[in-house]
């Protein structure tokens, strides 16, 4: 992707016209500071696909957290302290234990116990998310989400699958992840949980 220089003189001024539904200027934005936080990510976590998945999850943030920005700080201040605090999540994550088959407790596994009440609750939420996938999403879309969350494939692979751009690639996966979570806003916590 290459490097696009910021063509706004005010950030108080694009985050303005973004919050009055401007798409090219969110897409502005979005070009503009892309390839820094995904460089930024890719250095951190050192895995390209973690990267990308960490720069999609950065401009879905920004997007429903820029009516927060106050312009203390300039907007790629901003924007790093969300790509810190995304990155640094990622590292908090449990990591799976590796042990030994061998070893005295390897047969003993270790279970959560979920209430069947949060189980249907999860259920049910993930009915949503297949309707929607179905209902809302173009059948591009459907073909992108499907390599992407199904197929785990990285965005470039994607691009080269479909003949597309990799922005356009990442245009997409930015809004179907938005549409998602409009029609099935707790899927977070189902995912969470």
């Amino acid at each position: 992707m290459p490097q696009i220089t910021k063509t706004w003189t005010d950030d108080g001024e694009l985050v303005a016209r973004i919050l009055e539904g401007s798409q090219e200027h969110f897409e502005m934005l979005y070009r503009s500071y892309f390839p820094r936080v995904y460089r930024f990510a890719l250095k951190r976590l050192g895995d390209p696909g973690e990267a990308e998945d960490v720069t999609q999850e950065v401009f879905f943030t920004v997007f429903n957290a820029l009516e927060n920005f106050e312009g203390k700080s300039s907007l790629l201040v901003w924007i790093f302290g969300i790509t810190r605090n995304t990155v640094n999540r990622r590292f908090r994550k449990a990591r799976p234990r590796l042990a030994s088959l061998d070893a005295d407790d390897a047969g003993e596994v270790a279970t959560q116990s979920a209430s069947g009440e949060r189980i249907l609750d999860a259920s049910r939420t993930l009915e949503r998310c297949e309707t929607v996938i179905a209902t809302e999403l173009t059948p591009l879309q459907r073909r992108i989400f499907h390599l992407k969350h199904l197929r785990c494939q990285p965005v470039r692979a994607i691009a080269v699958a479909l003949g597309k751009s990799e922005d356009a690639i990442k245009a997409n996966l930015y809004r179907m992840r938005r549409a998602i979570s409009e029609q099935v806003p707790d899927l977070d916590s189902v995912l969470d949980s």
